[in-house]
């Protein structure tokens, strides 16, 4: 990607009322007075102000950002047209014949980000807010996009460049009585930047869940009731549900929010003894399913006069972080959970009844591991996680050089380690990074 040429992308979905197209670049103003015609040119235009004029016969507002103070840094122009595919189609083929190139995907950003808008973590967040599936991972997008991971990532970056800078002026003046801090106190102050480098990669499996959601298996035998609970959790019918043992012979994924977590939910054949070569594939589908799920609703039947045998196989299960799900209570009046040394809950997966309990317990589990169920201030995506583990593993290495004396080495440790730490801001970047990022965003972003 280059940023000489002027660029166009639609920045909203076709389809709708209106259709937002962005231009970008040196000849903005140029390029969308060819096109866009009202009462005045663009080019004298006050900036940030909406004028009514028409692109052809179509009626479209624009509005001018003049740079640096647009989203790219470079001057922008807006045209809002029609939303319907031919009104969207024809503006956008004007755009392109006056001059303007179609833009990549992530190209607006990456603009934003060489003309200093903003660093590749405020980068990530951008696609992050579009891509949130829950409050939470929004709130925590705009977060990250107003700058606090960026805060703590630069403060990092200042701390290990500042240590690197007395290690290096031991080496520079050897004989000179200058007042340089002892090895210990230096292998102290490496010790702190890698404590908190950890406690920074700590986050990452709260990033991850809040943004990638919790994998929430839906086991047990055929017939109890799992697909039911998937229609009841997602608010609409996705799987089929029949009496017929088996009717569900393969994994079905969907996604949803549980208590403001998002979940991916994933229905699996029920697990039975079969000879059916076909049924047989999805019950083996099912038990991966389960040993890779980070979650279980395991059901049971509340009404078999088998539920000693459905409990021992969930006793006997590989399954993590399980929950019994004793369903159908509708059938059995009265119904009283045994007890046990695992969360459990009592619904009616037809009804209704019980769900908000299921959905408690849910929460207990998320919030007594990893994740907590209050909003962090920052939470690391894997990019970065990547990049904080190699600076720890440069640190460690560093904090062992200083307790030996060894200042070349730790030196050049708390290079590597600096050149970590920037990478998570853009500092040090590489072009096939920042390639990798960017070609992730939608084309208009």
């Amino acid at each position: 990607m280059n940023t000489c040429d002027t660029i166009t992308a639609p920045a909203s979905g076709t389809g709708g009322a209106i259709t937002v197209l962005r231009v970008s670049g040196p000849r903005a103003v140029e390029i969308a007075d060819k096109v866009w015609k009202g009462r005045v040119v663009l080019s004298s235009a006050s900036p940030r102000k909406m004028y009514l004029g028409k692109i052809g016969m179509d009626p479209a507002l624009a509005v001018f950002m003049k740079a640096p103070a647009s989203y790219t840094g470079d001057d922008v122009i807006e045209l809002h047209c029609h939303g319907g595919a031919a009104a969207a189609d024809n503006a956008l083929r004007a755009l392109l014949s006056a001059g303007c190139r179609m833009a990549e995907p992530g190209e607006f950003t990456f603009r934003a980000f060489v003309n200093g808008k903003m660093d590749l973590t405020q980068a990530e967040a951008v696609s992050d807010v579009i891509t949130s599936g829950s409050s939470a991972a929004f709130d925590l997008a705009q977060k990250q996009l107003a700058g606090a991971l960026s805060e703590r990532l630069n403060s990092l970056y200042d701390k290990i460049n500042a240590l690197r800078s007395e290690c290096e002026a031991r080496l520079d003046f050897p004989d000179e009585e200058l007042d340089f801090a002892s090895d210990a106190e230096l292998a102290g102050q490496c010790q702190e930047i890698e404590k908190e480098t950890s406690e920074l990669l700590a986050t990452r499996a709260r990033g991850s869940q809040l943004r990638d959601g919790v994998e929430v298996v839906l086991a047990g035998r055929p017939n109890a009731g799992k697909s039911s609970l998937l229609n009841r959790l997602l608010g609409f019918e996705r799987a089929i549900v029949s009496d017929i043992p088996g009717t569900t012979r393969d994994t079905v994924e969907e996604r949803t929010v549980l208590d403001n977590i998002p979940v991916i939910l994933t229905d699996t054949a029920g697990l039975r003894e079969s000879s059916d070569p076909v049924e047989k594939l999805g019950i083996e589908r099912s038990r991966r399913s389960i040993a890779a799920g980070q979650v279980t609703f395991w059901l049971l039947d509340a009404s078999s006069p088998d539920r000693a045998g459905e409990l021992q196989e969930l006793l006997d299960s590989s399954a993590r972080n399980v929950i019994a799900v004793w369903n159908k209570i509708d059938l059995v009046p009265g119904f009283v959970m045994p007890e046990l040394d695992l969360p459990q809950a009592a619904l009616s997966a037809v009804t209704g009844e019980g769900i908000d309990n299921l959905i408690e317990k849910f929460s207990e589990i998320i919030n007594a591991g990893s994740v907590q169920q209050t909003l962090p201030d920052v939470a690391v995506n894997a990019r970065i996680a990547g990049e904080l583990e190699e600076a720890i593993a440069a640190l460690i290495t560093a904090r062992m050089n200083f307790e030996s004396s060894e200042y070349e080495l730790a030196a050049a440790d708390l290079a590597a380690a600096s050149f970590s730490v920037g990478e998570t801001v853009g500092k040090t970047a590489s072009p096939d990074l920042l390639d990798s990022v960017f070609h992730r965003f939608c084309i208009g972003k």
